[in-house]
């Protein structure tokens, strides 16, 4: 096992690292274990590669990185103790026995045990150290307390607006004729097929394929395996609700009945379990309604969003027509990425976001096109809100704006 180790960790090194490069910020608290986490595809490996050449620019040789994937079948063709790992590293590299060593693995949930393990790394190899995994228990809040406290998360999302862009090589700050149009374009792409990396240059058909792909895997793999789930089904019922439902106010309740009315058979609280399931391995993301009491908001139906857009259009054909509702779900994710906490409001007249984040508070409206009939409705969504800012997202407009529109693009980039 340690010669295949030796030829693992070679291999890697033997190779360039390639990435397209990301949002991601460089600074790293100190002694801190970072967990890179987000949802399957979103591209957490190529983000641990734009952090090894950060490192690499600076004080650090890459001889001095341990990269492994434990997604590498050759490591569990049979039992082997983890200090192995140690030892073929540094007989591939003996000059870097003195020497601080970066470690990256990924996938580190194939590990078992791998919480303990990693914190006996830190303890006695390496406190520069780099995880991710697609496994729910490291995507919960259950990771601090297995780490006990010594992590620090770095959350990894679909492309945002202007990464794609630069997936696309189109300059966002071009204001000729013809790359106003490109980057139109790409808009329209980005709204309905989202922004996982794989599909960005792929043709349409392609697209669905490839997405609806991920869902299925997302089923079978990261929640019915890893939760021991045997009615599938039910679970795709599940999810199908929640995805023709995004935007809109989400009934626990009326699902549990239109489950018993089909002939489903699964209590209240297993129904609320699998919404958390859902949730943990960042699908859907729950918002609530606005209250300063915890009670008052969990007294109320939620909202559901969708961590990416491709998911909604590729599982539910007239959601990719229903443009309304993508750009509220693109405008809830990309609040989430800018790391505010968003809730809605429905006190006196309905506001679709309430954006909070340390001295920033948001009233945000979205709307796809701005009329006549529908701007008082729009504008009203404000009403009592004491806010630092009321803003209104649009993507097109038929008459004169007021003073807090902002065309979508413009907002994302």
């Amino acid at each position: 096992m340690k010669n295949t180790l030796k030829k693992i960790i070679s291999e890697f090194h033997e190779r360039e690292i390639v990435y397209i490069e990301r949002n991601i910020s460089m600074n790293f608290p100190d002694n801190k274990i970072i967990t890179i986490i987000g949802p399957r595809r979103s591209g957490k490996t190529y983000s641990m590669f734009q952090i090894m050449d950060f490192f690499a620019s600076g004080e650090y040789q890459k001889s001095q990185f341990l990269y492994l994937n434990f997604e590498d079948e050759r490591l569990f063709k049979s039992e082997f103790d983890y200090d192995l790992i140690f030892q073929a590293y540094y007989e591939v590299f003996p000059d870097n026995i003195n020497k601080k060593i970066i470690i990256f693995f990924d996938e580190i949930q194939l590990v078992p045990h791998w919480e303990k393990f990693i914190r006996r790394v830190y303890d006695s190899i390496s406190n520069k150290i780099f995880i991710t995994g697609s496994n729910s228990n490291m995507l919960s809040s259950d990771i601090a307390t297995s780490l006990r406290g010594r992590n620090f998360n770095i959350e990894i999302f679909p492309l945002s607006f202007t990464e794609l862009l630069k997936f696309k090589n189109i300059n966002p700050s071009l204001s000729t004729n013809k790359n106003i149009a490109r980057i139109n374009l790409a808009f329209e792409e980005y709204l309905i097929y989202g922004g996982y990396p794989e599909i960005v240059n792929y043709e349409e058909f392609s697209k669905i394929e490839v997405l609806q792909n991920y869902f299925n895997v997302m089923i079978y793999r990261d929640i019915s395996e890893r939760f021991n789930i045997i009615h599938t089904e039910i679970l795709k019922f599940i999810l199908k609700k929640l995805i023709s439902s995004v935007s809109s106010k989400f009934s626990v309740n009326k699902l549990y009945n239109d489950i018993k009315s089909s002939g489903g058979k699964i209590s209240k609280d297993t129904l609320y379990s699998l919404i958390n399931d859902i949730s943990d391995i960042f699908l859907i993301k729950e918002v609530e309604r606005f209250s300063t009491s915890l009670s008052q908001r969990k007294s109320h139906n939620s909202k559901f969003y969708f961590y990416d857009n491709g998911i909604l259009s590729a599982i539910n054909y007239n959601l990719s027509k229903d443009y309304g509702k993508l750009l509220e779900n693109l405008v809830a994710v990309e609040l989430l990425r800018r790391q505010y906490e968003i809730f809605y409001s429905a006190k006196d007249s309905e506001c679709d976001f309430i954006a909070l984040k340390r001295n920033s508070r948001l009233a945000i409206q979205v709307c796809h096109t701005i009329t006549e009939e529908n701007i008082n409705r729009e504008i009203s969504g404000f009403k009592n809100l004491k806010f630092d800012k009321n803003i209104l997202i649009y993507q097109n407009s038929e008459i004169t704006l007021p003073p807090e529109a902002i065309n979508i693009i413009d907002f994302l980039i």
